[in-house]
């Protein structure tokens, strides 16, 4: 099997020779070479009699297509730490910002804010997408980068009290704020339904924002309203909004929370099914881990046994130690230190594992770190998850074949996000590669040591630049658009078998 693009220069910035060759598609994978010139894929097969000014010799390793994580939280971090070593270490090539509900843009009105907002970082938010791009583009990332509308931002961006239901004037602001980000290249909206102030909307008010997005051909995801006792409602929730807009969605992070609910992810994903057959464009994503990570919310002190504080802004201390333990120190229960030690984050042991892998099963599952990079002790999932999936689900628990599992990571995303000549390693797709041994390759973060990079990971390329095992001089990552062109086939996930 070889390609090449129609040329008589055989000649090439970087030949990667010998290695197994996944291209994202679920098909089998064959040994061959891959050339690189000017960040693209140029050539595939036995490129022997080709030259190139850099050679990687790949035997015995996987070369797949760069990771696409659909769900993160590094708005900020493309301005504070630029490297984001935490991708690059684990074969990321492009993560999607702006989850939740909450992202870099726009700027609330002055006196809105909102607790959720913790989970970005520190850094003034930006007036628009347009700006925000811009700053991005200057810093020149590490990554490639896809962006959100966090609808909290355009709650607190419009109303002057973001925690009341929105005027008509409001909600039309509110649209119009979306149609201009989506104008400006983000790639859809997100909403955060169990944080203030999203978990104000109502139905319609979800379903004009919905509306612009659908008109535009993006997206909406959503960290749904309930993930514990009323999940399949919450699921239902954003699936009625999708059927009745047309607007394709994503559940975010899926999951059910709490020992009760275990096992309602088989009706969860059964109505996912349904949407789909009833022609509703729907996905979901997942991390690979059974605790959850997220602000610190006092009310949960009670019911879930097992929390470990990631942050704290009045007892930076505590990071790290478990709230029950912190609770017995100062002589309180659990509440009370919890409110002590607000604002904070912490991560919730309250799922089940079998659970999260069936999750992850599913044919329309793709991989989100939902990593946390300015919590000061994160969640290992953070430095983890794509290698978590590719050592422990496939490797060792054998959930699935390695090409599938790189399909939801690769192809499947690139898909459903509209990222045109990502996520396939074919001639022509740019060059955002990650070189792996399939035999080694695991995350080595732990919730007592969550930033521990992950091994087997031999080398990255983002758009034809290696970034990984040391990062270069020149960032070379892109700020990447929706593609009008591939919008037709980006708005319904690849059914992958399995």
């Amino acid at each position: 099997m070889e390609t090449y693009m129609q040329t008589d220069d055989r000649s090439l910035d970087v030949k990667i020779s010998n290695g197994w060759i996944i291209d994202g598609l679920a098909t089998p994978r064959w040994r061959g070479d891959v050339g690189i010139r000017d960040g693209r894929i140029v050539a595939v097969g036995d490129l022997s009699a080709w030259h190139a000014d850099q050679l990687l010799d790949a035997s015995g390793h996987v070369v797949a297509p760069g990771f696409i994580d659909t769900h993160g939280h590094d708005d900020l971090m493309f301005i504070e730490r630029p490297v984001l070593d935490w991708k690059t270490s684990q074969g990321i090539t492009t993560v999607v910002v702006g989850n939740c509900g909450v992202s870099a843009f726009p700027t609330p009105l002055p006196g809105n804010s909102a607790a959720a907002l913790a989970l970005l970082g520190d850094s003034p938010l930006f007036e628009d997408m347009a700006q925000y791009v811009q700053a991005v583009r200057n810093l020149k990332p590490m990554i490639n980068v896809a962006a959100l509308v966090g609808h909290a931002n355009l709650r607190m961006a419009v109303m002057q009290d973001p925690l009341a239901q929105p005027t008509e004037a409001e909600q039309t602001a509110m649209e119009s704020l979306l149609a201009q980000a989506l104008q400006d290249g983000a790639v859809g909206f997100s909403t955060g339904l169990a944080y203030e102030p999203g978990c104000m909307a109502d139905q319609a008010e979800l379903e004009g924002l919905a509306r612009v997005a659908a008109t535009k051909g993006s997206l909406h995801t959503s960290h749904i309203r309930n993930e514990g006792d009323t999940v399949q409602e919450s699921v239902e929730e954003v699936l009625a909004v999708a059927r009745q807009t047309q607007c394709a969605t994503l559940v975010s992070h899926h999951k059910c929370m709490m020992p009760a609910n275990w096992g309602r992810s088989a009706h969860t994903l059964a109505n996912i099914d349904q949407a789909r057959a009833d022609g509703v464009q729907a996905t979901l994503d997942i991390y690979p881990y059974s605790g959850s990570s997220t602000i610190l919310i006092p009310e949960r002190a009670h019911t879930i046994d097992q929390i470990r504080i990631t942050w704290s802004e009045p007892h930076p201390e505590c990071n790290g130690q478990y709230l029950a333990d912190i609770a017995e120190q100062w002589g309180c229960d659990r509440e009370t230190a919890a409110r002590r030690l607000l604002p904070a984050g912490a991560i919730y042991f309250a799922m089940d594992e079998k659970e999260v892998q069936r999750i992850f099963s599913h044919p329309c599952c793709m991989v989100g770190s939902d990593g946390l990079p300015a919590d000061a002790h994160p969640h290992p999932r953070l430095w983890g998850s794509f290698t978590r999936i590719l050592g422990r689900y496939v490797r060792e628990d054998g959930l699935m074949s390695l090409e599938q599992a790189v399909a939801k990571m690769t192809a499947m995303p690139a898909s459903v996000f509209g990222l045109e000549n990502r996520g396939v390693l074919q001639v022509g797709a740019w060059a955002d590669l990650v070189v792996f041994n399939p035999e080694t390759v695991q995350d080595c973060a732990t919730w007592e040591q969550p930033t521990l990079p992950s091994q087997g990971v031999q080398t990255v390329f983002v758009n034809g630049v290696q970034v990984h095992p040391v990062a270069p001089e020149k960032r070379p990552g892109q700020v990447l658009n929706r593609a009008f062109a591939a919008q037709a086939q980006s708005l319904d996930a690849p059914i992958i078998p399995l």
